[in-house]
């Protein structure tokens, strides 16, 4: 099955948008947990606007202009219990997955007790509620791979963004690689590997060969784009269709390698 992130940079009322997304062949799509770019449309009302329309919804992300308070010493409670209201959201909806950054900019440089703790008691919590949570890989790696080796409740997963991936990583697909088997979600897109573009796959510079070779054989979910149009007046069945028939492509691929 493939997705596409409710927001792909073309302004229209989040109703529409679904709509546009079911038209153009999707299986699913996910939400921001706070503003979506819907504007006039409740939170509470989204999930169901979704699934009335006939789409899954496959999580829900957290916001993280904060998220590198969960490393400090003081402030880290105060953002642990915003994740557990996101929690709550999911919960309440039925939504299986939470998204969150462990860490935003490079100010956060290494995972610390504080933070570590705190995730702890929040995939506990999660857990509870049904509730996955993916912590998706930014600009510090080391801190993703700190937080899988002390937390092995496959509760906690990883979210793989390949844009950030190429950016950020010293060797490709090499968290997709050693973290194969704790998978949740993808976020898809592609970049010139000098900024965070989130364009179609193929319009950049990532190697979607090798993403395919390295992609995890007993990965079951969707592949979920996390695309943005080039530009805000592009027409936005053509922007879904193209991405629509570029993820379909790269499905097949991954499909035909998982029969060899």
């Amino acid at each position: 099955m493939v997705g596409i992130f409710s927001w792909y940079g073309i302004r229209q009322v989040f109703e529409k948008r679904i709509k546009a997304i079911k038209c153009a062949g999707f299986d699913a799509t996910a939400i921001w947990i706070d503003e979506d770019g819907q504007w006039e449309t409740d939170p509470e009302d989204m999930p169901k606007i979704i699934r009335d329309n006939g789409l899954i919804l496959e999580y829900a992300h957290a916001p993280y202009s904060r998220c590198n308070s969960l490393w400090d010493q003081t402030k880290h409670w105060e953002l642990e219990e915003e994740i557990k209201k996101h929690i709550n959201y999911c919960s309440r909806h039925g939504i299986p997955i939470l998204v969150t950054h462990l860490t935003k900019g490079y100010r956060v440089k290494e995972a610390n007790e504080h933070g570590l703790n705190a995730l702890k008691r929040i995939v506990s919590y999660a857990k509870d509620n049904n509730v996955s949570i993916a912590a998706e890989n930014t600009k510090q790696n080391a801190v993703v791979e700190k937080v899988f080796a002390e937390i092995g409740d496959r509760a906690l997963g990883l979210c793989f963004d390949t844009s950030h991936d190429n950016l950020y990583s010293d060797r490709k697909f090499s968290l997709l690689e050693k973290y194969h088997d704790r998978l949740l979600c993808l976020h898809i897109s592609d970049n010139d590997g000098r900024m965070d573009d989130h364009w179609i796959p193929y319009q950049g510079m990532i190697d979607w060969n090798e993403f395919v070779r390295k992609f995890p054989k007993e990965y079951g979910g969707i592949l979920n784009l996390e695309i943005l149009s080039r530009n805000k007046d592009d027409d936005e069945m053509s922007v879904l269709g193209e991405a629509y028939g570029t993820i379909r492509g790269i499905e097949e691929k991954i499909a035909s390698r998982r029969q060899c």
